[in-house]
């Protein structure tokens, strides 16, 4: 399967235009995978992808970061060989602050002494997986890896505190602090409605004067 060029088909690649990562970086291009949750066949095609490296190692639970990770993770876990017990197990860990925990009642069943495999869509800084992964563990899980459907920061295996790491695809775009952005300088209008570009309009009200571009 060819998830960039889905992606493209989809209209989720966005190229030379000026975006704000998660992570307050700015840079150029974007990738939002949206528009491919709305597919179930596509879904279950990236699930049995994602998963297939890591019928061998074995594993009970899928686990993944709230919310956009929760559909992925089930896809996953549905298209996972069949388990003593059934499908592996799904849980995901909800958002607090800028922490993630694993709340929901009956989930502690799915992780103590468990294998799990922790899945997510997109890969920029790894600071959601790598939270996911750290929750896991402390109570008790053996996280044996992580599998997303792209790695867009050229994140490691070792980033994530983890010893595997697989990728559907790998892409590269440039990124930058805002106060050395090219587009900033230039003028170029921020994009608000995808990525992160309306919550550094409200943070940074001065430096988004530049106006806020709308996608066609």
């Amino acid at each position: 399967m060819n998830i960039l060029e889905e992606l493209r088909k989809a209209g989720a690649v966005y190229i030379d235009q000026h975006f704000v990562y998660k992570s307050g970086k700015h840079g150029s291009g974007y990738i939002n995978m949206d528009p491919l949750f709305t597919s179930i066949p596509l879904l279950k095609d990236i699930g049995f992808v994602l998963s297939r490296p890591f019928w061998r190692e074995g594993y009970d639970t899928v686990a993944a970061p709230a919310t956009g990770g929760i559909v992925l993770a089930m896809a996953t876990a549905d298209q996972s060989p069949k388990t003593s017990s059934g499908s592996p197990a799904l849980v995901w860990a909800d958002k607090q602050g800028n922490d993630l925990f694993f709340e929901r009642a009956g989930f502690t069943d799915h992780r103590v002494g468990k294998r799990v495999l922790v899945v997510e869509d997109l890969l920029t800084t790894g600071g959601s997986v790598f939270k996911v992964c750290r929750e896991a563990e402390k109570q008790g899980a053996q996280v044996i890896g992580v599998s997303a459907i792209c790695n867009r920061g050229g994140i490691t295996a070792a980033d994530l505190g983890v010893t595997r790491l697989e990728s559907i695809v790998e892409v590269s775009f440039e990124a930058g602090d805002a106060d050395k952005c090219r587009h900033c300088k230039q003028a170029v209008p921020i994009v608000e409605e995808i990525g992160h570009g309306a919550e550094y309009k409200q943070a940074e009200p001065d430096e988004t004067g530049r106006a806020v571009q709308r996608l066609e």
